[in-house]
C-alpha cells in the first residue's frame, strides 16, 4: 500500500470561516432574544429566587477551603424570570426490604434562563448556590410553602447547539438543582 499525499486545493486559510453571519446576523439575533424574553417575561411568567454565595465574606478552612452549612453568608437574593419544570417526586424507604420508614423525596428542578436576563441583573448562576421555588399554585398541596434547592449544574460548560441560536450565540442557559432539606437552608 503507498503512502498518499493530500495537497490543499489552494492557501491555507488562517481565519476562521464565519458563515453564520450569512444566514442569521445580529439584528436576526436581538429580534429573536426580543421574542424570547417577552414570552417568558409575559406569557409563562415564573419566577425563581437565587440566594447567591458570597465567597469573599464566607470563613472557609484553609486545608479543604470548606466551611460550615451554617457559615456561609449570601448576597441580596433576587428573583428571576426562567422557564422551570420540577420532576416528579419519588416514594423512598429506609429500609427497602420491608417498606419501613417511607419519605417522598422532591424531584429534581430543572429550569432554563435566557442569558439576555443574567445579563441585564448582573447576575452569574454557580455551582452550590441556592434557588428558592415559591409554592403558592398548589392547592392542599403537602409541601412547604417554600421549597429550596441547591444547584448541581449551571448550565455553562455546554456549547451545545440546542442551547444557542443555528450555532450562532448561546441563547440560555439549562440548569439543574437539587432538593435541600429545610435544616441545611431555609432561606435565612
Amino acid at each position: 500500500m503507498q503512502d498518499m499525499e493530500f495537497k490543499s486545493a489552494g492557501p491555507i486559510k488562517r481565519l476562521p470561516i464565519n458563515r453564520n453571519s450569512l444566514f442569521y446576523s445580529e439584528e436576526s439575533y436581538q429580534y429573536d432574544q426580543a421574542i424570547a424574553k417577552d414570552y417568558v417575561e409575559t406569557d409563562v411568567n415564573q419566577t425563581l429566587i437565587l440566594y447567591r454565595v458570597d465567597l469573599e465574606r464566607t470563613n472557609l478552612d484553609d486545608i479543604y477551603n470548606e466551611t460550615g452549612d451554617k457559615n456561609i453568608k449570601f448576597k441580596t437574593p433576587i428573583e428571576f424570570n426562567c422557564i422551570y419544570k420540577l420532576n416528579d417526586s419519588e416514594e423512598m424507604a429506609y429500609d427497602k426490604n420491608k417498606s419501613m420508614g417511607l419519605y417522598i423525596k422532591v424531584g429534581k428542578l430543572n429550569f432554563n434562563v435566557l442569558q439576555s436576563t443574567l445579563d441585564e441583573l448582573s447576575i452569574e448562576i454557580n455551582v452550590g448556590d441556592y434557588i428558592c421555588l415559591i409554592n403558592d399554585n398548589r392547592v392542599n398541596s403537602k409541601w412547604p410553602n417554600k421549597l429550596y434547592f441547591t444547584v448541581a449544574d449551571d448550565g455553562r460548560g455546554t456549547f451545545a447547539n440546542s442551547q444557542t441560536v443555528y450555532g450562532y450565540k448561546p441563547f440560555f442557559r439549562r440548569c439543574i438543582a437539587n432538593y435541600v432539606d429545610e435544616n441545611e437552608f431555609n432561606g435565612k
